[in-house]
């Protein structure tokens, strides 16, 4: 959907510029700085949507003043092959080159965007846009001054700077706060996220089939006269419920305490399911130190336990390993036959969380006899 709008804007851009080029050729008037601002405009546009900050977008900006100037030239002659009159040669010049600009900062946006090194993260913004704004001038300028010939320069420059300094001050004025308002939304979608993953992480925990689960075994022990078994049992419950409220605040935690929180859980796991459950963990000491989203490790091995049946016939293998940079939960295939269908929304936060936050992905990978999900180590 997202980028069939894109693609409807690049397109009504395209025939924009081809309508105003073929106007301003039927009435004898120059299109040079109207058709700049169109284009100058559209790449503001398709930045804003795919959420790049003011510094992508004055390079942005400048980067097709230079090159799109070249490739209108280019095209201009290749159409000039076909037909000598200046109605065909500009409309089909100016629509094909904004098509080749809008598409090419398109698919730049959309490749930073999912690095994440160029989002709206910064506010500096105005200083970023008057910097292209400087340049642009200063680039057309020049052009103009070189190709100008007899004509008054002096003149020429005043129209310029005139011209250019307030339809260009305009636009940067309207980017600027567009960004502002984009970087609220950003930030009000980012707590809200965080709020529903914190939600979810509780809920699952008070859930009432956890709480039943724990108390059920907490009572067998307890009538067994295992007070010892209870009592341990008691507090790593306790230990679960207070990590949670230790870093409900916290967007990032260290992989080593993530590790102890997942081993209190683990070991209550292996009181529910003596039998069936292999959950096999090798995390090197030098990763300790690495960050991850809270809960995030428990959570796949939470979910594994849910969706997958555990007997000692066919036992459930959890493997935690780590990568480069990434921490990797995966887990035998082993569906329960009555369990409905998954919601998918644990999951679903958690990748909502790692893109808000480092702007990187968690990758799920479903294979024949295994499901993998691999984290970024922040």
């Amino acid at each position: 959907m997202l980028k069939s709008r894109d693609a409807l804007i690049i397109h009504l851009f395209a025939l924009l510029h081809a309508g105003v080029a073929l106007g301003c050729r039927a009435l004898g008037l120059t299109d040079e700085i109207a058709l700049t601002l169109l284009t100058m405009l559209l790449v503001v546009i398709v930045c804003l949507r795919r959420g790049m900050s003011a510094k992508f977008m004055a390079f942005s900006l400048i980067l097709v003043n230079i090159v799109g100037l070249g490739i209108a030239k280019g095209i201009s002659s290749l159409v000039g092959l076909a037909s000598s009159s200046p109605l065909v040669i500009n409309p089909i010049s100016t629509f094909l080159t904004t098509e080749i600009v809008g598409w090419g900062t398109f698919f730049i946006a959309d490749r930073f965007n999912r690095d994440g090194k160029f989002q709206v993260t910064d506010s500096s913004g105005l200083r970023w846009l008057l910097t292209a704004f400087v340049v642009i001038i200063a680039v057309r300028l020049t052009i103009l001054l070189i190709l100008s010939g007899g004509i008054d320069r002096e003149n020429l420059v005043a129209s310029i700077i005139v011209d250019y300094v307030f339809s260009l001050g305009a636009l940067i004025f309207l980017a600027e706060n567009a960004m502002r308002i984009n970087a609220r939304a950003l930030e009000h979608q980012e707590k809200a996220r965080l709020a529903q993953y914190r939600y979810m992480n509780l809920s699952q925990q008070v859930n009432p089939h956890f709480l039943f689960n724990s108390l059920n075994i907490l009572d067998c022990l307890v009538c067994e006269q295992k007070n010892d078994q209870a009592s341990t049992y008691i507090h790593k419950l306790a230990a679960i419920y207070r990590y949670l409220l230790r870093n409900e605040e916290e967007r990032l935690v260290k992989l080593r305490d993530e590790m102890d929180f997942v081993g209190q859980y683990v070991d209550l796991l292996k009181v529910r399911f003596p039998e069936g459950l292999d959950i096999d963990i090798d995390i090197p000491e030098d990763k300790m130190n690495r960050r991850v989203v809270p809960c995030s490790v428990q959570l796949l091995i939470e979910n594994a336990t849910k969706h997958n049946a555990v007997s000692p016939d066919k036992p459930l293998l959890i493997k935690v390993r780590c990568g480069d940079d990434t921490v990797i939960v995966s887990n035998t295939l082993n569906p329960k036959v009555s369990s409905g269908p998954s919601t998918g929304l644990g999951l679903k936060y958690l990748r909502e969380q790692y893109h808000d936050v480092a702007g990187k992905e968690a990758v799920v990978r479903m294979g024949e006899n295994e499901y993998t999900v691999e984290m970024p180590l922040i």
